[in-house]
């Protein structure tokens, strides 16, 4: 896994909010549904977008 690669990869706010809101009450699983369900990318970007989350790195949300 590789967090810093989802700085490239855009997600919506909303999601982001409710992806680091399951992060960190460590539903890993819910929060890669919320991740693939806004996003549509798969779970290798959908793992890396959840754990940059997790750990407050900047993820871009889309224009």
């Amino acid at each position: 896994m590789d967090p810093r690669r989802a700085r490239a990869l855009a997600v919506p706010g909303e999601a982001q909010v409710d992806a680091r809101m399951f992060m960190r009450g460590g539903d890993r699983m819910r929060a890669l549904k919320v991740i693939v369900d806004a996003t549509g990318c798969d779970l290798r970007g959908a793992r890396d977008i959840t754990y940059a989350l997790g750990y407050d790195i900047e993820v871009p949300t889309p224009r």
